[in-house]
């Protein structure tokens, strides 16, 4: 099956993606999947690289250009944000402009958060930024994190990485750490909207399988039942398991 069929894609989607360890991939790989036939949105509300020029059809950096691609019509991924700062990362767009651009596309994908290319992180009080007509709510959560040193380096926010989870700076991360990353009111899911989705990613071997199904059987013991789905699996090999 593909990755969509996984996620339940149904047609004027609006997904949002949050956590680390692997959102621009998953935004990518599903917006080529629905490429052929859709007209797909590819953008953030924060920022994000520029991607390969084989990752999209049609791209746009600015701003006063933006309601031009409302009237095309041809199928494929479009790249919309505001600007390119001096960093290589194009700026995301306003709720306003996903307003107007929304009802002209079949599909839109939205990076909602950033980690620094980190495997785990805290969220500060204005992250994630979740687009208010999001359908559904994607977090992503790093499985070979488990065992991993908390520091900086390591960790995007690491003190409020340790707020949430009750963690040390130099511990290492155990599955009580990203049980209440997930489950916590300020941790991945603290300003969802739509159906609430777990991903859980670079589950690659026999151990992080273990791992990955104890986080599940821990997630199912929460009383707040909050996470509507949950699928494991590896982008890197494209290969998944739902959740029963």
């Amino acid at each position: 099956m593909k990755l969509s069929d996984y996620i339940k894609l149904n047609k004027n989607e609006i997904i949002s993606f949050v956590g680390a360890g692997g959102k621009t991939t998953m935004m990518f790989k599903l917006a080529e999947e629905l490429r052929q036939n859709n007209k797909v949105l590819v953008t953030t509300t924060t920022k994000i690289y520029i991607p390969l020029d084989d990752r999209y059809d049609f791209i746009c950096t600015d701003s006063e250009e933006l309601s031009s691609f409302i009237a095309k019509k041809e199928n494929g991924i479009y790249i919309l944000g505001l600007g390119v700062n001096s960093e290589n990362k194009i700026l995301g767009l306003s709720c306003k402009q996903l307003d107007e651009l929304a009802p002209h596309f079949d599909y839109i994908l939205i990076e909602a958060d950033g980690a620094k290319e980190k495997q785990l992180k805290g969220w500060n009080e204005f992250e994630p930024v979740i687009y208010d007509k999001t359908t559904k709510t994607i977090g992503i959560i790093d499985i070979q994190a488990f065992g991993m040193v908390i520091n900086e380096e390591s960790v995007h926010r690491s003190e409020i990485f340790c707020e949430i989870t009750g963690a040390k700076q130099g511990d290492t991360v155990n599955l009580e750490h990203l049980l209440k990353l997930i489950v916590h009111p300020k941790g991945m899911f603290k300003s969802a909207r739509g159906e609430k989705i777990l991903y859980i990613n670079k589950v690659e071997g026999p151990n992080d399988l273990i791992i990955a199904n104890s986080l599940i059987d821990e997630i199912a013991l929460n009383p707040k039942k909050f996470i509507d789905k949950v699928f494991i699996g590896s982008l890197k090999t494209d290969v998944y398991i739902s959740n029963p």
